[in-house]
Protein backbone atom coordinates (compact mmCIF):
# COMPACT_ATOMS: atom_id res chain seq x y z
CA UNK A 1 0.00 0.00 0.00
CA UNK A 2 1.16 3.27 -1.08
CA UNK A 3 2.03 6.10 1.75
CA UNK A 4 -0.76 8.09 0.68
CA UNK A 5 -3.64 5.10 0.62
CA UNK A 6 -1.93 4.49 3.86
CA UNK A 7 -2.76 8.04 5.33
CA UNK A 8 -5.93 7.67 3.66
CA UNK A 9 -6.88 4.65 5.37
CA UNK A 10 -5.79 5.95 8.59
CA UNK A 11 -7.93 9.09 8.58
CA UNK A 12 -10.93 7.26 7.64
CA UNK A 13 -10.25 4.91 10.66
CA UNK A 14 -9.99 8.11 12.48
CA UNK A 15 -13.05 9.42 11.06
CA UNK A 16 -15.01 6.04 12.47
CA UNK A 17 -13.69 6.60 15.78
CA UNK A 18 -15.03 10.63 16.04
CA UNK A 19 -18.44 9.33 15.04
CA UNK A 20 -18.40 6.54 16.98
CA UNK A 21 -17.50 8.74 20.40
CA UNK A 22 -19.67 11.28 18.99
CA UNK A 23 -16.93 13.46 20.15
CA UNK A 24 -17.78 16.85 18.36
CA UNK A 25 -21.46 16.48 19.10
CA UNK A 26 -20.32 16.10 22.91
CA UNK A 27 -17.79 18.81 23.18
CA UNK A 28 -20.47 21.27 20.66
CA UNK A 29 -22.24 21.20 24.38
CA UNK A 30 -19.40 22.98 25.85
CA UNK A 31 -17.69 24.99 22.97
CA UNK A 32 -16.65 24.76 19.50
CA UNK A 33 -14.61 21.98 18.36
CA UNK A 34 -12.22 22.13 15.91
CA UNK A 35 -10.16 19.25 14.35
CA UNK A 36 -6.78 19.82 13.94
CA UNK A 37 -2.94 17.95 13.79
CA UNK A 38 -2.34 15.15 11.03
CA UNK A 39 -6.56 14.17 10.92
CA UNK A 40 -7.11 17.69 9.83
CA UNK A 41 -4.64 17.96 7.02
CA UNK A 42 -4.65 14.09 5.85
CA UNK A 43 -1.50 13.55 7.69
CA UNK A 44 -1.45 10.58 9.98
CA UNK A 45 1.01 8.53 10.47
CA UNK A 46 0.48 7.87 14.17
CA UNK A 47 -2.87 6.63 15.63
CA UNK A 48 -3.65 10.28 16.93
CA UNK A 49 -6.90 12.62 16.46
CA UNK A 50 -6.12 16.40 17.74
CA UNK A 51 -8.98 18.88 19.01
CA UNK A 52 -9.16 22.24 20.36
CA UNK A 53 -12.20 23.26 21.56
CA UNK A 54 -12.98 26.84 22.03
CA UNK A 55 -15.29 28.59 24.68
CA UNK A 56 -15.35 31.39 26.59
CA UNK A 57 -13.97 30.12 29.90
CA UNK A 58 -12.46 27.15 29.99
CA UNK A 59 -14.32 25.35 33.00
CA UNK A 60 -13.07 21.61 34.30
CA UNK A 61 -16.41 20.57 35.35
CA UNK A 62 -17.68 20.53 32.06
CA UNK A 63 -14.68 18.96 30.33
CA UNK A 64 -14.77 16.13 33.13
CA UNK A 65 -18.44 15.66 32.34
CA UNK A 66 -17.07 14.99 28.52
CA UNK A 67 -14.82 12.79 29.80
CA UNK A 68 -16.60 10.78 31.89
CA UNK A 69 -19.36 10.60 29.21
CA UNK A 70 -16.47 9.24 26.59
CA UNK A 71 -15.19 7.29 29.52
CA UNK A 72 -18.13 4.59 29.45
CA UNK A 73 -17.63 4.08 25.86
CA UNK A 74 -16.39 0.11 25.55
CA UNK A 75 -13.71 1.41 23.01
CA UNK A 76 -12.25 3.44 25.43
CA UNK A 77 -9.43 2.33 27.57
CA UNK A 78 -8.28 4.95 29.77
CA UNK A 79 -8.82 9.14 30.29
CA UNK A 80 -6.83 11.54 31.95
CA UNK A 81 -6.75 15.10 32.97
CA UNK A 82 -4.63 17.91 33.37
CA UNK A 83 -4.94 21.87 33.81
CA UNK A 84 -2.34 23.91 32.20
CA UNK A 85 -4.38 26.98 32.20
CA UNK A 86 -0.91 29.01 34.30
CA UNK A 87 1.67 26.98 31.82
CA UNK A 88 2.24 28.03 28.16
CA UNK A 89 -0.72 25.97 27.01
CA UNK A 90 -3.35 28.43 28.72
CA UNK A 91 -5.77 25.28 28.66
CA UNK A 92 -7.79 22.43 29.74
CA UNK A 93 -5.92 18.78 28.66
CA UNK A 94 -8.30 15.71 28.35
CA UNK A 95 -6.98 12.80 27.05
CA UNK A 96 -8.43 9.29 26.05
CA UNK A 97 -6.75 5.82 25.00
CA UNK A 98 -9.46 4.37 22.39
CA UNK A 99 -9.13 0.57 21.09
CA UNK A 100 -10.47 0.45 17.19
CA UNK A 101 -12.08 -2.97 15.23
CA UNK A 102 -8.31 -3.93 14.80
CA UNK A 103 -7.34 -3.46 18.13
CA UNK A 104 -5.06 -0.46 17.60
CA UNK A 105 -5.16 2.01 20.21
CA UNK A 106 -5.47 5.60 19.24
CA UNK A 107 -4.42 8.52 21.58
CA UNK A 108 -7.44 11.33 21.32
CA UNK A 109 -6.00 14.89 22.79
CA UNK A 110 -8.57 17.31 23.43
CA UNK A 111 -7.42 20.80 24.74
CA UNK A 112 -10.29 23.30 26.12
CA UNK A 113 -9.05 26.72 25.71
CA UNK A 114 -10.87 30.64 25.84
CA UNK A 115 -11.85 31.88 22.29
CA UNK A 116 -9.32 34.82 22.99
CA UNK A 117 -6.55 32.51 23.67
CA UNK A 118 -3.31 34.53 22.70
CA UNK A 119 -1.87 31.12 20.53
CA UNK A 120 -0.41 29.76 19.12
CA UNK A 121 -3.07 27.64 18.07
CA UNK A 122 -3.00 24.80 15.96
CA UNK A 123 -6.21 25.86 14.41
CA UNK A 124 -4.96 28.67 12.87
CA UNK A 125 -2.45 25.83 10.53
CA UNK A 126 -4.96 23.88 9.46
CA UNK A 127 -6.36 26.23 6.64
CA UNK A 128 -2.60 27.22 5.44
CA UNK A 129 -1.15 24.18 5.65
CA UNK A 130 -3.82 22.39 3.50
CA UNK A 131 -3.71 25.27 1.07
CA UNK A 132 0.30 24.47 -0.01
CA UNK A 133 -0.36 20.55 0.73
CA UNK A 134 -0.08 19.60 -3.03
CA UNK A 135 0.68 15.97 -4.01
CA UNK A 136 4.16 15.86 -3.99
CA UNK A 137 4.40 17.95 -0.52
CA UNK A 138 2.22 15.09 1.60
CA UNK A 139 4.36 12.69 -0.17
CA UNK A 140 7.55 13.63 1.38
CA UNK A 141 5.80 14.54 4.87
CA UNK A 142 4.34 11.20 5.25
CA UNK A 143 7.61 9.27 4.05
CA UNK A 144 9.27 11.57 6.92
CA UNK A 145 6.74 10.79 9.46
CA UNK A 146 6.80 7.18 8.96
CA UNK A 147 10.82 7.07 9.41
CA UNK A 148 10.56 9.38 12.33
CA UNK A 149 7.59 6.33 13.54
CA UNK A 150 10.42 3.40 12.30
CA UNK A 151 12.79 4.82 14.14
CA UNK A 152 10.93 5.72 17.47
CA UNK A 153 12.06 9.73 17.00
CA UNK A 154 10.57 11.57 18.88
CA UNK A 155 9.96 15.01 16.74
CA UNK A 156 7.33 17.19 16.50
CA UNK A 157 4.95 16.81 13.05
CA UNK A 158 4.47 20.64 12.89
CA UNK A 159 8.63 20.40 12.13
CA UNK A 160 8.38 17.86 9.49
CA UNK A 161 5.85 20.09 7.90
CA UNK A 162 8.18 23.44 8.36
CA UNK A 163 10.99 21.58 6.97
CA UNK A 164 9.23 20.56 4.13
CA UNK A 165 7.27 23.09 3.28
CA UNK A 166 9.22 26.13 3.77
CA UNK A 167 12.79 24.39 3.62
CA UNK A 168 12.12 21.47 0.58
CA UNK A 169 13.92 18.89 3.13
CA UNK A 170 13.39 15.46 1.64
CA UNK A 171 15.09 13.05 3.47
CA UNK A 172 15.56 11.76 7.18
CA UNK A 173 19.32 12.55 7.38
CA UNK A 174 18.85 16.26 6.33
CA UNK A 175 15.36 16.40 8.26
CA UNK A 176 17.80 15.51 11.59
CA UNK A 177 20.77 18.04 10.81
CA UNK A 178 18.15 20.60 9.70
CA UNK A 179 16.01 19.47 13.79
CA UNK A 180 18.70 20.15 15.80
CA UNK A 181 19.26 23.99 14.68
CA UNK A 182 15.62 24.57 15.54
CA UNK A 183 14.30 25.71 18.88
CA UNK A 184 11.52 23.27 20.38
CA UNK A 185 8.22 23.89 21.90
CA UNK A 186 5.18 26.14 20.78
CA UNK A 187 5.85 27.49 17.73
CA UNK A 188 3.27 30.21 15.69
CA UNK A 189 4.93 28.67 12.00
CA UNK A 190 3.23 28.94 9.36
CA UNK A 191 3.37 27.97 5.89
CA UNK A 192 5.69 30.97 4.44
CA UNK A 193 3.46 33.19 1.69
CA UNK A 194 0.17 31.87 3.07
Amino acid sequence: MDVLERAQQRKTNGESILADLDLLNLWGSVGTPIIVGGLAYNLVVNPDIDIEIYCDEPDIKSGMEILASLAINPNVTHAKYSNHLDGPDQGLYFQIKYKDYEGEVWKIDMWLMAHDHPGPCAMDLVKPLVAVLDESKRRMILNLKEKAKEGNLKVASIKIYEAVIDYNIENLDEFLTWYESQSQGLTFWKPSGV
